[in-house]
């Protein structure tokens, strides 16, 4: 049986990576929302929403605009952000969303994010990007981690990601990102 396809992304960062993911999914028909504490701010705020506008995406002006009515969150924020935002995004989650954390953390910060998230009984699930994602954009191999990584896996491969599942545990796939 096919997986059942993503029909509303929420990206949280959009810097390079969520822009570009954000483009492309879009493209392909999926309804994207994104969030970025930039939007906050009076000097980056409207190039934002002018990137937001040519991505195809709409720009959310809180956390939890942005996560409402998600299947898939994605977290691509900074490696310094990323366990601060699982911890804001645990009261908005609901359960059964998916947390991707695509964050270039170490695999504690990877568990402790998947503590957070997962007393909302959300999914979360790491991922390890493995390449430069403007070369790929949505095809850049990343290796999955979580008791959701396997379906997780599946739903991305149906959205045009090249998502394999690596564990059933969080800390593994970020081991791997080291490795060429």
């Amino acid at each position: 049986m096919a997986p059942k396809p993503i029909q509303r992304i929420a990206i949280i960062g959009f810097g390079e990576v969520g822009g570009i993911f954000g483009n492309d999914f879009a493209k392909v028909g999926i309804e994207v929302s994104v969030f970025d504490i930039l939007l906050a701010s009076k000097r980056h705020r409207e190039r934002m929403m002018s990137k937001a506008r040519t991505c195809g995406v709409i720009a959310e002006d809180s956390l939890n605009d942005c996560l409402r009515d998600a299947e898939l969150v994605i977290s691509a924020v900074t490696a310094s952000s990323a366990v601060d935002v699982a911890k804001d995004a645990r009261p908005i989650l609901r359960p059964g969303q998916v947390f991707l954390d695509i964050n270039s953390v170490s695999p504690e910060a990877k568990r402790t994010a998947a503590s957070h998230v997962e007393r909302s009984e959300a999914h979360f699930v790491e991922a390890a990007v493995m390449a430069a994602v403007p070369g790929q954009r949505l095809k850049v191999p990343m290796l999955l981690g979580g008791a959701h990584a396997k379906e997780a896996a599946e739903r991305l491969r149906s959205a045009g990601m090249n998502a394999t599942a690596l564990s059933h545990q969080i800390g593994v796939a970020s081991d791997c990102e080291d490795v060429p």
